[in-house]
């Protein structure tokens, strides 16, 4: 198993333990998910069709993530920094207990997933910088020695 999958794995794991944490002590974050979709619902004359829409887009960047993955290379490396990047997000929960200076919902699994999201970006940068790579001078003398034009 590449070290990407296997930080990739912890941060499934951690993201729900994140969320059981958020539903056993408060859903302060669901509230302002609530108040911005409802923002986003207002902008159209049917709500159902803000709904479609917005399920539309997480589906295509859901999709779009997983050929990322399956194309390789760059595309790869690029959809594992974004989905590390996802979980660097969650700093915000630490920000938030020191501002407060109270324990937020969300604190105690917010630095393992942050931990695992800089864990993740860095494997994901290590397996690109160290894959094989062809140059195009590399390409360009297969192509004549299989008597192609260029």
């Amino acid at each position: 198993m590449q070290t990407s999958a296997r930080w990739f794995t912890w941060t499934i794991v951690v993201m729900v333990l994140h969320m059981a944490e958020q539903l056993a002590t408060g859903l302060v974050e669901l509230d302002r998910l609530k108040r911005g979709i409802a923002q986003f619902t207002q902008l159209f004359a049917n709500a159902d069709v803000a709904v479609v829409i917005l399920v539309t887009i997480g589906a295509a960047l859901i999709y779009l993530a997983m050929l990322g993955l399956l194309r390789g290379g760059r595309a790869r490396f690029v959809t594992l920094e974004i989905l590390g990047a996802f979980s660097l997000l969650e700093i915000h929960h630490v920000v938030e207990t020191v501002i407060s200076r109270a324990y937020t919902p969300g604190l105690i699994t917010s630095v393992p997933y942050v931990v695992f999201g800089v864990l993740l970006m860095r494997a994901a940068r290590d397996e690109f910088r160290d894959e094989p790579r062809v140059s195009r001078e590399a390409v360009a003398i297969a192509a004549i020695h299989a008597g192609q034009e260029l």
